[in-house]
């Protein structure tokens, strides 16, 4: 991997490596689709020949058996060890450590130069339009060169929100660029947008099996649950180090137009309005295929979206009360007292305000009256009111009287 890695940040710039890396990702692409078809199986298959269908499922898997993989090596030592052949493992054993001392002096020792001269060809290098379809023409380098001091992409989409300042606009910039740099971000997001998606698109074989309403009731609460609980699993990995995020340069942003107040207020709209629109479509889309009728639909999108202000609020508001500036890496800041903190209470208040809007609801479980149903609203406010402003406002406070 690592040395693919330096290959690709030194040859990436020229003309026959890219046109053979876009035709390697299409050759993937086509191989992995053709790989995974589905195979048709009839029912009497699965009632008279199970085996044999097993066995054409786990035929997919029969790479993992390939002898020169060290998972193989692994896996059979291990076997020969609780069997008792205690030296087949030692035997699988050395040439596990015999392929990493090579391996790693080819490492130690060749891969120096070749790590340096990628180094230099990625700093003396130009951004996407640096890639050769882009540099095509006569005074290409002069074009470039000036392309560079140019509003960017995000610049002019940041301008369409005129009804923001301009200091609030560059704000959301920055975090979005310091979101978009920061691998291990974006990464961990498409591994969950990746979870979501896989989970809504199999609530619809599991709807068609619920026949009674006890059932179907439950189902759509608990479902609200799980996606008020993938809110909470993202304002406080994503929002929560906001804050810390700034570093020991937190300073800078305190002197700039915005002050810290709304430095911390454009966060906590920002991250509201990009959780909420992402939570309100997960909702909508779920309670489509779990077949809920338009009005609880509803009526589940706007509890939803008071979560959103609340979650984001509380999240921002203990990640400016629990500051960790010495750190960069916005798991081990989450991994703090401040996001544990933050988990709990959220994961609390998700529980209790699932379990009352369950409880006066005018649907659910037999239905209730009108007073107890607006009365489970005006406490479900008032309680999403509280747990959000009171945190929020603390953090406004600490960081008035930060001292970095």
């Amino acid at each position: 991997g690592s040395w693919a890695a330096l290959g690709l940040a030194r040859w990436l710039d020229r003309l026959a490596f890219q046109i053979a890396a876009m035709l390697l990702v299409v050759l993937v692409i086509v191989s992995i689709s053709s790989w995974l078809q589905p195979e048709t199986v009839t029912d009497e298959m699965l009632e008279t020949r199970v085996l044999d269908v097993v066995d054409r499922l786990l035929a997919r898997t029969r790479f993992s058996l390939f002898p020169y993989l060290p998972s193989f090596w692994v896996s059979s030592g291990l076997t020969l060890w609780v069997e008792g052949a205690v030296m087949g493992t030692f035997f699988f054993g050395l040439v596990l450590l015999s392929h990493t001392l090579f391996f790693g002096y080819l490492a130690a020792t060749k891969s120096g130069g070749l790590f340096f001269a990628s180094l230099s060809a990625v700093n003396s290098r130009g951004g996407g339009g640096g890639w050769k379809f882009c540099k095509r023409g006569a005074g290409a380098s002069q074009a470039l060169g000036q392309l560079a001091f140019q509003p960017k992409l995000l610049d002019l989409l940041a301008k369409w929100f005129w009804w923001c300042s301009a200091e609030s606009r560059a704000l959301i910039v920055k975090d979005i660029r310091t979101f978009w740099r920061d691998t291990t971000q974006w990464g961990q997001s498409l591994i969950l947008l990746g979870l979501l998606v896989a989970y809504i698109m199999n609530l619809r074989y599991f709807s068609h099996r619920l026949t009674s309403d006890f059932w179907i009731d439950l189902t759509s609460y608990l479902n609200l649950g799980a996606c008020a609980l993938n809110l909470a699993t993202l304002t406080t990995r994503f929002v929560f180090p906001q804050i810390s995020l700034e570093g020991k340069r937190v300073w800078i942003v305190g002197m700039a137009p915005l002050g810290m107040r709304r430095v911390l207020l454009t966060k906590f709209l920002f991250s509201t309005a990009v959780s909420m629109t992402v939570t309100m479509i997960l909702v909508g889309t779920s309670c489509a295929m779990l077949s809920v009728s338009i009005d609880r639909t509803i009526y589940f999108t706007v509890t939803v979206g008071v979560m959103s202000f609340t979650l984001n609020a509380l999240a921002v508001g203990l990640g400016a009360v629990y500051p960790n500036f010495r750190e960069e890496n916005p798991s081990k800041i989450v991994s703090g007292f401040g996001g544990t903190l933050c988990l709990v209470l959220s994961f609390l208040y998700i529980l209790g305000m699932v379990t009352l809007m369950a409880m006066t609801s005018r649907w659910a479980f037999g239905g209730s009256s009108t007073m107890a149903f607006w009365a489970g609203w005006v406490l479900f406010i008032g309680v999403s009111f509280l747990l959000g402003w009171l945190p929020l406002r603390a953090g406004i406070r600490r960081m008035a009287t930060l001292e970095v």
